[in-house]
C-alpha cells in the first residue's frame, strides 16, 4: 500500500482544480455584443376571402332547362357542360329546312342534266339559245336558293347549340339559380362560379393601406378551421377603396380549402421599428424578474432587464425594452 504525503494531495488538487477552472473557461461561449435590429410589427386584421374571380353562366336563348349537371360546391372543368336548355321550335325548323333543301339538291340535279343535254343539242343547231339561257338562269337562282337554305338552317343549328351552358374556367360552384324544367328567357344566370386554388382576394381595413405592399408575405389565420396558419404573398393592391377597405390579391402556399366570403385573421405589417434581441439562453429568470449578466468593468453582473413579452419569437429570442443597449457585452447564463 503506497501512502501519499499531504503536500502531494495538496497539489494534485489544486492541479484538478486548474483543470476544470480551464476547461470552464473553454466551454463558456465568448461575450455576445448587444446590438440594435430592425424588426417589422405585425397586427392581427380581421378579413374576408373573396374569390379572385368570379364568372356567371347566363342561357342565350329561351326555352326549358332539360338537363342540370352541377350544384352549388361541385368542381367544374373548362369547357364542361353544365345545363342544357331546349327550345322546342328549333327542331321544326331545322327539319323543314332539310327537307327543303333535300329537294333542291334532287331540282338542281334535274336541271343539271337537262342543260347538259340541252347543250349538246344546241351545238347541232337542234335548240334556241334564248331557251337555252333560261335553263341556265333557272339553275343559277336554284343553287343560290339551296345556298341560303344551308346557311339558314347552319343558323338555327348553331342557334340550337347554345342551349348548352359552357363552364367558363375551373372553378367552384357557388349557387345555382335554376332547377330542371324551368323555364329560361336569353341572358337569365344560370349558375356562378368562383376560384380559390391559391389566389385569394382580402379585404383589409383602410388604414393599413400605408403598410401593405406587393411582395409582402402575410400570414393567414382560419379561426373557423382549427386556426389554420398559411403563408400568403401579396401579388396586386388595388387602387381603388371598396367599402373602405384596401383590396389586395394573394397567392396562398399550398392552396387554399375555404369558403367564399370566410372570414380569416391577416397578420399585416404595420411599421418598422428598432429593438434589441437576445438569445433565450442569455436570460434567467429568478423571483419573478428577468436577469441578463453584462459585463460592467472586469467582471460579469446580473442586471435586471425588462423584456417585451414571456413568449419567444420564432427565432428563439427575447425582445429587451430596458436593461440592456447597444456594445454592451452579455454571456450565457450558467
Amino acid at each position: 500500500m503506497t501512502l501519499i504525503s499531504p503536500i502531494a494531495h495538496r497539489a494534485a488538487m489544486v492541479a484538478l482544480l486548474l483543470t476544470a477552472s480551464l476547461s470552464f473557461s473553454i466551454a463558456r461561449a465568448a461575450p455576445l455584443e448587444v446590438r440594435e435590429q430592425v424588426i417589422i410589427d405585425y397586427r392581427p386584421v380581421v378579413s374576408r376571402i373573396e374569390a379572385a374571380d368570379t364568372a356567371t353562366a347566363r342561357a342565350r336563348l329561351q326555352g326549358v332547362v332539360t338537363k342540370l349537371a352541377i350544384d352549388e360546391g361541385d368542381l367544374v372543368k373548362a369547357g364542361d357542360v353544365v345545363a342544357i336548355i331546349a327550345d322546342d321550335t328549333l327542331g321544326p325548323q331545322i327539319s323543314a329546312l332539310k327537307s327543303r333543301i333535300d329537294g333542291l339538291n334532287a331540282r338542281i340535279n334535274q336541271a343539271e342534266q337537262d342543260l347538259q343535254r340541252n347543250e349538246a343539242l344546241f351545238a347541232e343547231g337542234f335548240f334556241p339559245r334564248a331557251k337555252l339561257d333560261e335553263q341556265r338562269t333557272s339553275l343559277d337562282v336554284l343553287k343560290r336558293n339551296l345556298a341560303a337554305a344551308i346557311s339558314e338552317r347552319r343558323a338555327l343549328v348553331a342557334r340550337q347549340n347554345e342551349g348548352r351552358i359552357i363552364a367558363p374556367a375551373d372553378a367552384r360552384v357557388t349557387k345555382v339559380n335554376v332547377v330542371e324544367g324551368s323555364v329560361v328567357s336569353p341572358g337569365e344566370i344560370i349558375a356562378r362560379f368562383a376560384t380559390l386554388d391559391g389566389l385569394v382576394r382580402m379585404a383589409l381595413p383602410e388604414r393599413h393601406a400605408a403598410q401593405i405592399k406587393e411582395g409582402e408575405t402575410v400570414s393567414l389565420r382560419l379561426p373557423s378551421r382549427d386556426n389554420v396558419v398559411k403563408s400568403a404573398t401579396i401579388i396586386k393592391i388595388y387602387p381603388e377603396l371598396r367599402d373602405g377597405a384596401v383590396i389586395a390579391d394573394a397567392t396562398v402556399e399550398g392552396g387554399l380549402n375555404a369558403l367564399v366570403g370566410e372570414r380569416v385573421d391577416v397578420l399585416a405589417p404595420v411599421g418598422e421599428r428598432r429593438a434589441i434581441l437576445i438569445p433565450k439562453n442569455y436570460v434567467v429568470t429568478r423571483y419573478g424578474i428577468d436577469f441578463v449578466r453584462v459585463k460592467v468593468g472586469d467582471r460579469f453582473v446580473d442586471a435586471p432587464v425588462a423584456i417585451a413579452a414571456p413568449l419567444l419569437d420564432d427565432d428563439q429570442q427575447y425582445e429587451i425594452l430596458s436593461g440592456l443597449r447597444a456594445g454592451d457585452l452579455i454571456e450565457e447564463v450558467e
